[in-house]
């Protein structure tokens, strides 16, 4: 699927949304596929836009974990959620590193998408504490 980014709203100091074109009713919950779905391309996204996460990126992998609902509100439909991204090294070495994030999940009224993501910037912050402990051999 094509996962256009768009930039708008705000989740704290720091957000950026994405957009996904999905063939359902209603916005998807915290942990819904399609809500993953994009978390993964996200997450891919953010290791891509800099030199240390396009560095790091083939040598690591990630779980996106204890995916939690804060609240739903239902007059617009969207969900606050909570998670932990655990990003560990491929070949084993060296324990995990894990960092929570926020998102919202909500709907949206575009012809191209359904609903949208925003995120705090936790995941840049995981992928960034990952690289610098890598770079100073403690993983």
């Amino acid at each position: 699927r094509a996962l256009p980014a768009r930039l708008s709203g705000l989740i704290g100091a720091v957000a950026m949304p994405l957009l996904l074109s999905a063939c359902s009713s209603g916005t998807p919950d915290c942990s819904d596929a399609d809500a993953r779905a994009l978390l993964d391309e996200i997450i891919e996204d953010t290791f891509a836009e800099s030199a240390y996460g396009k560095e790091l990126r083939p040598l690591v992998d990630y779980e996106v974990r204890g995916i939690r609902m804060l609240g739903h509100d239902k007059a617009v439909d969207s969900y606050e959620c909570r998670a932990t991204l655990a990003i560990s090294a491929k070949n084993g070495a060296g324990k995990s590193m894990e960092h929570d994030f926020e998102y919202d999940v909500a709907s949206v009224h575009d012809k191209n998408s359904d609903f949208e993501i925003n995120y705090d910037d936790g995941i840049k912050q995981a992928i960034l504490q990952f690289s610098v402990a890598k770079s100073l051999g403690a993983r």
